[in-house]
């Protein structure tokens, strides 16, 4: 009987309540091929072991799953499994060595020492808290950078700040990983793209940093060849004749007619 992966059961617990995975990557703000990789158990998407393992987590949040029983599955499955020599994940997470030390103390070299640790551990304590309230969280955005210039309407964000910190992209919440770290994914309108990352630790410190992206969509141009014209033969212009109009002469009639002469002579 074969075993189900982890993406397997994934989609299982998904189909098994109705979940549409659009509805999923709608919600959690993760583009739908990182969700469809993960079900398939394939992260050659992934930029980082840091952004396949917030994606992942913040999967089991949603499906409701306890992060701290299938995450160390996960990870088992994911350095024992496959072969990423492309990428090298293992600069993000490597597995803690276990070294045995055999010390010979006395009792009171052995109270001394932990004495010496407890104050040491209590003063740096007490100094961690006093720079937190007195400094702004860190707030590091790792990709995209600033300016720049996409084709695709959706990218990527995966930056790292304070773990006890809030983080909102433009006053919009997002899920902080255990390690301060964080991965979502962002819509674009084409043109210029602003976005506010402002993280706020519990001392009421602030940073803000803003992301331009330029999101311009690829042209493809169609060429449309200009319609073949008939041959047509090339009419003479014809000008109007010029016609020599005189001016009507008036003749005038002559009577050549005179009037006659009475030749009777008057009578005596």
């Amino acid at each position: 009987m074969n075993r189900k992966t982890f993406g397997q059961n994934l989609k299982e617990v998904r189909e098994g309540r109705k979940l549409d995975i659009d509805f999923c990557s709608y919600t959690l703000k993760i583009h739908r091929k990182y969700l469809e990789a993960i079900e398939k158990d394939d992260y050659s998407l992934f930029e980082s072991y840091f952004q396949a393992f917030g994606f992942v987590q913040n999967y089991l949040e949603f499906l409701d799953l306890k992060t701290s029983e299938n995450i160390p599955k996960w990870r088992a499955m994911f350095y024992d499994d496959f072969n990423h020599q492309d990428k090298n994940y293992t600069r993000y997470y490597k597995p803690k060595k276990k070294i045995m030390i055999n010390l010979n103390l006395s009792l009171s070299k052995l109270i001394y020492l932990s004495l010496t640790v407890i104050i040491i551990s209590f003063i740096s304590y007490i100094g961690y808290s006093f720079s937190q309230t007195l400094s702004n969280p860190v707030l590091e955005i790792y990709s995209p950078r600033n300016n720049d210039v996409v084709e695709i309407d959706l990218i990527d964000v995966n930056g790292k700040t304070d773990s006890d910190s809030v983080l909102r992209i433009n006053n919009e919440k997002i899920i902080i990983q255990t390690d301060g770290s964080f991965s979502t994914s962002l819509k674009l309108a084409e043109g210029i793209n602003n976005f506010k990352f402002s993280s706020l630790n519990p001392y009421g410190k602030e940073s803000v940093k803003i992301l331009t992206v330029i999101y311009r969509p690829r042209r493809i141009e169609i060429y449309n060849p200009p319609a073949e014209q008939p041959n047509s033969i090339p009419q003479e212009e014809t000008k109007p004749k010029n016609t020599l109009t005189s001016p009507t002469k008036k003749i005038e009639t002559v009577n050549m007619t005179s009037p006659k002469k009475d030749l009777t002579k008057p009578k005596d």
